[in-house]
């Protein structure tokens, strides 16, 4: 297929090939290829939007009327495309806002749809319609009848009805909160996630036949890293996961603010210092520590972390938070000094992540492929084999 501006499904397919993304020597991989040739991604992108290139190219906004050339790239290239902030409150060039909906980039899409390892008579649930792209990709693979899909948001759930209708499907999608999953036509056999999850709801494990699976987007880091996980529904009510390549997604919208506040001074406050600095662990959050973390101290967050202008110059700072209590801490380093530690609460949170850290380097730094992650109907735990 050929569309205007240069740029086509074939693009996609190429650097989906090329990148290593999938193997068209591999008819299970080769099936995607097919899907993405044949679902065209132009039809699931506004006149307006904002590109996201995942390579070496700033964000930029994109308009197929004022600029078609980088319109009709960002759509066929690995980019990924915000169709809407802040709940479609403001414009979607407003940095200022945060993002609502997207079409995710085809790297991940590709991923996490060869991840769900269908077979054509499988009933899939989709969380998170936005614009209907994955629907549509899924649908080709099953047909309409046998994909569901759930958004929260009316107007995004409006526009991807009628990019899927463009394409002449009828899939049929549903207004409400995807935590729920969709019990009317449950079991399924898959579910897709396509919005970031800290906290996994268990009625999508409920609404999955065992032997079934689910595959999501993990993010217990929100904006700052993520990894696709794929977990096995049991017969006894549980799930089993494991961890696959890194992702960003934006965040199911039942957890978005979950940790959005955070105190800058208690009167309880102890500072301390270590020769610990924080740019370590920070580094080795996507290299199996962030994991490490999630199973030792599950109720810690880090809210930022990077170089930021202080009262008595410049510093590098990571900001924790308990997302149990009311907890934080605070660890700062200057250039030649120690790093500054500056904590509240019942649980001391640097100490808690330094230990952790400790541990992980001390295990000869575990990488993802060591751990698993088990949803029962009461919890979730993050361990290592």
């Amino acid at each position: 297929m050929t569309v205007t501006g240069g740029y086509g499904p074939s693009d996609l397919t190429a650097y989906l090939t090329s990148s290593g993304v999938l193997d068209s020597d591999d008819a299970r991989q080769r099936v995607w290829l097919r899907a993405f040739d044949e679902v065209p991604r132009h039809l699931f992108v506004p006149e307006h939007a904002w590109a996201q290139p995942q390579y070496d190219t700033p964000d930029h906004a994109i308009s197929r009327e004022h600029d078609p050339t980088n319109w009709w790239k960002a759509v066929y290239t690995n980019t990924a495309i915000i169709t809407q902030r802040g709940e479609g409150t403001t414009d979607v060039a407003d940095i200022s806002a945060y993002p609502t909906s997207s079409v995710s980039s085809p790297h991940v899409v590709a991923e996490m749809l060869h991840l769900l390892d269908l077979e054509r008579h499988h009933n899939v649930l989709e969380i998170g319609t936005g614009s209907g792209w994955t629907a549509g990709l899924l649908s080709w693979r099953l047909g309409d009848d046998q994909v569901t899909t759930i958004e929260v948001d009316k107007a995004v759930a409006a526009a991807a009805e009628e990019n899927l209708r463009r394409i002449g499907g009828v899939v049929e999608v549903i207004v409400g909160d995807g935590q729920l999953g969709w019990p009317d036509h449950a079991p399924y056999d898959r579910v897709h996630v396509t919005c970031g999850v800290r906290d996994i709801p268990y009625a999508w494990v409920e609404q999955t036949r065992p032997g079934g699976s689910i595959v999501l987007p993990w993010m217990p880091m929100p904006g700052q890293w993520g990894m696709q996980l794929r977990l096995d529904v049991l017969d006894d009510g549980t799930a089993v996961g494991t961890f696959h390549n890194d992702c960003g997604f934006m965040m199911l919208r039942a957890q978005r603010d979950a940790w959005s506040t955070f105190p800058d001074d208690s009167a309880d406050s102890v500072t301390t210092s270590t020769r610990t600095d924080p740019r370590e662990a920070w580094a080795a959050l996507n290299r199996g520590f962030g994991l490490g973390l999630a199973a030792t101290a599950p109720h810690i967050a880090i809210t930022s972390a990077g170089r930021e202008v202080l009262a008595d110059g410049s510093g590098w700072v990571m900001r924790l938070r308990d997302l149990r209590d009311d907890g934080w801490a605070i660890a700062t380093i200057r250039p030649g000094e120690d790093t500054e530690v500056v904590q509240s609460g019942a649980r001391q949170l640097w100490t808690q992540l330094e230990t952790a850290f400790m541990e992980w380097l001390r295990g000869g730094r575990p990488d993802r492929s060591a751990y698993r992650m088990l949803v029962t109907p009461s919890k979730q735990d993050v361990w290592l084999t």
